[in-house]
Formats: structure tokens, C-alpha cells, sequence
């Protein structure tokens, strides 16, 4: 993950206690946070719950979170302690001891391709959020929200040719960002996919 969007300045902002930075954190880390939680517990209630708790954390311990390294590391290793304490809660602890203790390979490498998935998807967001409003709402109305071609067509009043167009346009402008800000991304994803 890169610090794309979340630059010195506004981490020292929020360690001043500055709220509006804190909306800039909390907005550029929540899908990572939740992704990563939704992985670990049995409901999408309880990833929601656990990734409130761990912003209110954040908040709590604003001041001594000085680098991107450290808001990341701190999110992502009390989502883990977390969760893990939260299933312990749930099960007999000796059972989920067991469990946790005699993870799989194959288990290990789905949290860190959930950790990736999520790192992934939030990026996506990111440039399609950069995209000029045109472009961005027909990619958001068609692979956010569902609609056809047809359907964007009439909601925009223009033809569905035009819609297909606009959506490839945006496609090809997000890929080609996507892939040079990712590159070292896409190689850790092969590396673990492939070893």
C-alpha cells in the first residue's frame, strides 16, 4: 500500500488532533480495515463493529502514530489481535487456540491474499475517484451499482453506444494509472500466487 492520497501534512494534522484529517485517514485505510475483518469474522456486522473499534483506537492514539508505516501497521496488527480475541470470546478458548495455532498454509496465504484483495479494491476506488465526473459516474453506475448499458443510457439520456464508449474510455485510463502506481503490488501478488 502506497501513501497515495494521505501525504505528511495531514498525518501531522492528525496528530494534533485535527478531526478533518482524521476523516482523510479513516476514509483512505476503511476499506482495507473492513476487507481484512470481513476475512476474519463469521458476519459482515461484526467486521463493521470490529473496524468502528479500531478507528475510535486510532483516534485514542493519534498522537503517537507519526508515519504512514505506523497508521497502517497499528490498523492492520490490532485488526488482527482483535478479531483473533473476538472469535476466542465466541468459541471455547482452547478450541480457537488450536485453531489459530494450526493454521494451514493454505489458510495463511487467503489472509494475505484478503489483506492484498483489500489493498487492491481500495486503489480502485482511488483512481476511479480521480476520473472526471462524466467517466467516473458511468463506471460507478454500471460496476458500482449494477445498471446496464441500456439502463445508464436512458438514466443519462444518451445512447448506449456512447455509454460503451465512455466506459471503455474510463477502463483504459484507470488500468493504465492502476498498473504504473501498482507495479510492486502486482509482483508481491504474483510472487505469493505463484510460490
Amino acid at each position: 500500500m502506497s501513501a497515495i492520497g494521505l501525504d505528511n501534512d495531514t498525518i501531522l494534522q492528525f496528530n494534533k488532533g485535527d478531526e478533518s484529517a482524521f476523516t482523510v485517514i479513516y476514509n483512505h485505510f476503511y476499506h482495507h480495515i473492513f476487507a481484512f475483518c470481513k476475512y476474519l469474522l463469521p458476519t459482515v456486522e461484526d467486521a463493521r463493529d470490529m473496524t468502528a473499534q479500531l478507528f475510535i483506537q486510532l483516534w485514542e492514539k493519534k498522537e503517537t502514530l507519526h508515519s504512514y508505516t505506523h497508521l497502517r501497521a497499528f490498523l492492520f496488527l490490532n485488526a488482527r489481535n482483535k478479531c483473533f480475541n473476538f472469535l476466542r470470546d465466541q468459541k471455547a478458548r482452547s478450541a480457537i487456540d488450536k485453531q489459530l495455532g494450526d493454521f494451514t498454509i493454505e489458510e495463511q496465504r487467503a489472509i494475505l491474499f484478503s489483506e492484498i484483495e483489500s489493498e487492491l479494491i481500495a486503489r480502485l476506488y482511488e483512481e476511479v475517484e480521480k476520473l472526471p465526473d462524466y467517466y467516473k459516474n458511468i463506471l460507478k453506475l454500471s460496476y458500482f451499482q449494477g445498471y446496464s448499458n441500456q439502463e445508464i443510457a436512458a438514466m443519462l439520456n444518451i445512447s448506449e453506444k456512447t455509454v460503451r464508449n465512455a466506459k471503455s474510455i474510463a477502463l483504459k485510463t484507470v488500468k493504465i494509472v492502476f498498473l504504473n502506481r501498482n507495479t510492486k503490488m502486482g509482483i508481491t501478488l504474483s510472487f505469493c500466487y505463484f510460490f
